[in-house]
C-alpha cells in the first residue's frame, strides 16, 4: 500500500489577489508564506498561506484569474473546506471579527463538531471547526505577526468534502488504491490510519450537471508523502489505472504527481523539502520567489504582476 499521511495544501482560483491576500492575512490571521507565480503560467500570481513556517497541512494556496466568472455550484467538485480552531472560544471570536469586516457567517455543527460557516471574497465555502479534544498530530507552529491572538489562530486543514454524482469510484480509489478507511457511514468519511496529518475526506452524493469553474472553485486537492521514494511508489500505482497523469513533476519546494479520478483532481506531493529549502521562517512571503528556470525572466514577471500591498 502506498504511503500517504494526511493533507498536504488545497489549491483555489481567486480573481484578486490583492484582495484575497487582504482576506486571509488581515481577516483569518494566517500567514503569507510564499509568494510566487504558477509555474505553467508566469503571468499568474500563485499564493501559498499557511502557519510559521508554511508546514504541510496548513496550507491554503490561490491562483489568481483576473477574468474569472462566477462558479456555478452543482455536483462533481470539492465543494467545502473545513480549517480547524481550538475551540468554542476560537468561534465566538471569529464570528465577531468576519462580522466586523462585513462577513455573514452561520453557527452550527459539522461531524457533529461545533462549526462556524462562511465564505470568502470569491464565493468558497469555508468552515470553521472547533477542533476541542480530538487530537491533532502535526506540529503547527501559530504564527508569530498574525492579526489574531496565538490561541485562537486557524492550525490547519481539517475535513475536504467532495460533492459526487457517484461514489463508488471515488470510495474505491480512496480504499483500494490510497489505503484511506471508513470512519463514518452518514455522512461517509474516509481518513488514513496515520500518525500524521489531518485526513479525512467527507463524500456527499448529489445528481445534477457539472460544476462550472470559477471563483472560488478548488482546483486540486494535495495528499502528502514523504519524500521522493514514497511518490515514486505512487506514481508506479497510479500509471498502472485508467486515464492519463502528469508523472513526476519538480515544483522546487515539493515534488508532486497530478491523477484527475471521478472528476476530482488529486495531487500527491511530497513533504520535502518545504518553504524554508532557500528562504529563513522571517523572511517568508516577503518576497516574490521564482523557481530557478524562471529567475532569468524576474524583470518581465514582475512588470506583469500587480502590488499585493
Amino acid at each position: 500500500m502506498v504511503k500517504l499521511t494526511g493533507h498536504h495544501h488545497i489549491s483555489i482560483y481567486t480573481k484578486d489577489a490583492r484582495a484575497n491576500k487582504q482576506f486571509y492575512t488581515d481577516v483569518l490571521g494566517l500567514k503569507l508564506v510564499e509568494k510566487t507565480v504558477n509555474q505553467d503560467n508566469p503571468k499568474m500570481y500563485h499564493l501559498f498561506y499557511g502557519d510559521e513556517s508554511g508546514q504541510p497541512g496548513t496550507l491554503l494556496t490561490f491562483f489568481e484569474i483576473p477574468m474569472a466568472g462566477a462558479m456555478r455550484k452543482s455536483t462533481n467538485y470539492i465543494s467545502s473546506l473545513c480549517l480547524l480552531v481550538h475551540d468554542e472560544r476560537s468561534l465566538d471570536y471569529y464570528q465577531e471579527r468576519l462580522a466586523s469586516y462585513d462577513v455573514e457567517t452561520q453557527r452550527d455543527t459539522y461531524l457533529g463538531l461545533s462549526a462556524l460557516y462562511f465564505e470568502d471574497r470569491d464565493g468558497l465555502s469555508l468552515v470553521l471547526v472547533a477542533n476541542g479534544a480530538h487530537n491533532y498530530p502535526h506540529a503547527w507552529q501559530p504564527y508569530s505577526e498574525s492579526t489574531v491572538p496565538n490561541e485562537f489562530q486557524i492550525m490547519g486543514m481539517g475535513p475536504v468534502e467532495l460533492t459526487l454524482q457517484k461514489l463508488d469510484p471515488t470510495r474505491q480509489f480512496l480504499e483500494s488504491q490510497l489505503g484511506y478507511k471508513l470512519k463514518s457511514q452518514n455522512p461517509l468519511v474516509y481518513t488514513l490510519d496515520s500518525d500524521g496529518l489531518y485526513s479525512d475526506i467527507v463524500l456527499l452524493q448529489k445528481d445534477g450537471p457539472m460544476t462550472k469553474p470559477g471563483r472560488g472553485y478548488v482546483h486540486h486537492i494535495a495528499l502528502a508523502t514523504p519524500n521522493a521514494n514514497s511518490l515514486a511508489e505512487i506514481y508506479h500505482m497510479i500509471d498502472q489505472l485508467p486515464h492519463n497523469n502528469s508523472g513526476i513533476i519538480d515544483r522546487y519546494f515539493f515534488k508532486s504527481l497530478y491523477y484527475r479520478q471521478n472528476s476530482i483532481l488529486f495531487e500527491f506531493a511530497t513533504t520535502d523539502p518545504g518553504f524554508t529549502v532557500d528562504t529563513a521562517v522571517e523572511d517568508l512571503g516577503r518576497y516574490l520567489n521564482l523557481p530557478d528556470f524562471l529567475e532569468q525572466d524576474r524583470s518581465e514577471i514582475e512588470t506583469n504582476l500587480k502590488d499585493l500591498d
